[in-house]
């Protein structure tokens, strides 16, 4: 007895220190634990979910249950543009922004849907389909092993593009409360082809009348990332993500992937990558003062877009690991916030405030061979609390 215990605890955890490539998430009904490789199938449906009452859960229920959401992240200096799809059943959510790095200038397009309506999901990060419709944004997301397809348009933009998929993604599954799990992958992208197309009525073009859309050619030097979750969550959740993708000063591909919230059961979904190469990284603190979030009980708001200016600027925050010495890293940042996408909304039973801040990383990041100096790199934080 005690035997086959310990054969099927060895399938539920990733107890080799070297991540492994798992062909299936699910095992024997149940999420193996743990940082992978490489996981090719997101079989949630096979997961023998319970309520309390020990009553098994139909398909439909674990459809319902489980949250799912994409984010990219594309650079193309000086634009830098950010789309998402998100659902959780009740509600789908997209949205996509352009932000002008010399500029400042920032343009939104958001889109919330009932349900999933007009919305299609099918398979998973390293084979399957994401698409949203609606008359201000469509976005289709074809995932495949070796790259990822985007076909995006809206008010504002619209984008074409096949992005090369990373040797050395970041896998990793974790408890989350009694009986839920969140799944969640990072990797760094280069694009293969593709291109930015700035229509003439967006905002980078107010000043010109007779402006001509503007269509950006993405070339090899044009680098992404990605984001992709699904898990059975808590009710209420909530977390700090930091996000840089970038070239350090010797020319090399550098995205670097913090957070605090969801995943923390044990293992870290933080990680750095150099030129391609995965470095993984310890649990970290974030610290946020003087922040101006919005109440969770303020009336639905639209998106905006805000820029810090004056005294009113927000705080810089601080992203911090204590070394207590058993790691030979050393993380120490500060993101100062220049400008800022915020949406909340409130329906009850479900509510969100949402902030992703764009801004300047300051700092080091100590690894055992060398030390990364950031200074005055632009990156993503976000601020997020979710009712769901």
């Amino acid at each position: 007895m005690n035997q086959k215990c310990n054969e099927q605890g060895k399938q539920h955890l990733a107890s080799s220190t070297k991540p492994v490539v798992l062909n299936e998430l699910i095992q024997n009904g149940q999420p193996a634990f743990g940082v992978f490789s490489q996981v090719k199938s997101i079989n949630y449906l096979d997961y023998y979910s319970h309520l309390i009452s020990q009553k098994s859960l139909p398909n439909w229920r674990k459809e319902i249950k489980a949250n799912q959401f994409c984010f990219i992240q594309i650079l193309q200096p000086p634009y830098r543009v950010c789309l998402a799809l998100a659902t959780i059943k009740l509600a789908t959510s997209a949205f996509v922004y352009i932000y002008h790095e010399d500029t400042q200038q920032l343009k939104v397009c958001d889109v919330l849907q009932p349900l999933t309506h007009r919305t299609h999901l099918d398979g998973d990060s390293y084979q399957g389909q994401m698409a949203f419709a609606h008359t201000k944004l469509t976005i289709t997301l074809d995932f495949s092993p070796a790259q990822i397809n985007i076909a995006l348009d809206s008010q504002y933009i619209a984008i074409t593009a096949a992005l090369a998929r990373s040797t050395q993604p970041l896998a990793i599954c974790t408890p989350t409360g009694r009986r839920g799990w969140t799944f969640t992958q990072k990797e760094p992208l280069t694009a293969l082809s593709g291109h930015l197309l700035i229509k003439t009525h967006s905002k980078f073009d107010a000043n010109t009348p007779d402006a001509q859309p503007q269509k950006i050619t993405f070339t090899d030097a044009t680098i992404a990332n990605l984001d992709w979750t699904l898990g059975y969550m808590r009710h209420e959740t909530n977390w700090f993500w930091s996000c840089i993708t970038s070239y350090l000063s010797d020319g090399r591909h550098f995205l670097l992937n913090l957070s605090m919230g969801v995943n923390e059961t044990g293992a870290s979904e933080n990680a750095c990558w150099l030129a391609g190469q995965i470095i993984y990284l310890p649990p970290v603190m974030f610290a946020r003062e003087g922040s101006n979030s919005q109440s969770v009980n303020q009336e639905n708001s639209e998106p905006t877009a805000e820029m810090g200016t004056g005294e009113s600027d927000p705080q810089p925050w601080r992203i911090h690991h204590q070394n207590l010495g058993w790691s030979n890293v050393n993380i120490d940042l500060t993101f100062t916030p220049i400008t800022v996408y915020k949406k909340t909304d409130n329906f009850g039973v479900i509510a969100s405030v949402f902030e992703q801040w764009i801004g300047f990383y300051s700092g080091e990041i100590r690894l055992a061979g060398e030390v990364i100096i950031l200074d005055r790199v632009i990156g993503l934080a976000e601020d997020h609390f979710a009712r769901w």
